[in-house]
């Protein structure tokens, strides 16, 4: 977790070092797009850990890997997604069966809402600071986020769908 702590702190960072040589648009735009994807990469498993322990949950292992459902993705992203080093934390299904569904359904929903509002707030501090490039960041952002929540509402392995189950249990 301190690794995940530590790439999301070098990723806004990297973001302010974006802000500070705007005026030389290549680096600006290197430094903003690896500090996105710090951040974009160290802050779903933290957060599915992190809420997960408030809410009473104990872990048996993290890892680091690509997508857990690549088939979610189209193509070309999904070899992208599959490769990237992506944080995991693995709650216990001990711990899991002992937790009222209110609590899994927020463990479950923590990562990617985390991921959602820290890849977007991490596009927005880059807008807010004139990086180069840094308004498309947002857009682009934007519109992958709003699929992703859609898409892991509906297929059966994603977090908030899993979440919705946890909630719809009796």
């Amino acid at each position: 977790m301190a690794v995940q702590l530590t790439g999301t702190a070098a990723g806004a960072g990297l973001i302010a070092a974006a802000g500070a040589v705007r005026r030389q648009p290549p680096l600006a735009v290197v430094l903003m797009l690896a500090g996105f994807m710090l951040i974009y990469l160290c802050t779903h498993a933290l957060a599915h850990w992190a809420v997960g322990r408030l809410v009473g949950l104990r872990f048996a292992c993290f890892g680091l890997r690509g997508t857990d459902h690549p088939e979610s993705y189209p193509p070309g992203i999904r070899q992208l997604m599959s490769v990237l080093p992506m944080f995991t934390a693995a709650s216990t299904r001990r711990s899991r069966a002992r937790a009222g569904r209110w609590a899994l359904a927020a463990y479950f929903a923590a990562g990617e809402s985390a991921t959602t509002v820290f890849s977007i707030l991490a596009a927005v501090l880059a807008l807010r600071l004139g990086v180069p490039g840094a308004g498309i960041l947002l857009a682009l952002a934007v519109v992958y986020d709003t699929a992703a929540t859609v898409v892991t509402a509906i297929i059966p392995k994603g977090d908030y769908a899993k979440a919705l189950r946890a909630l719809r249990a009796p």
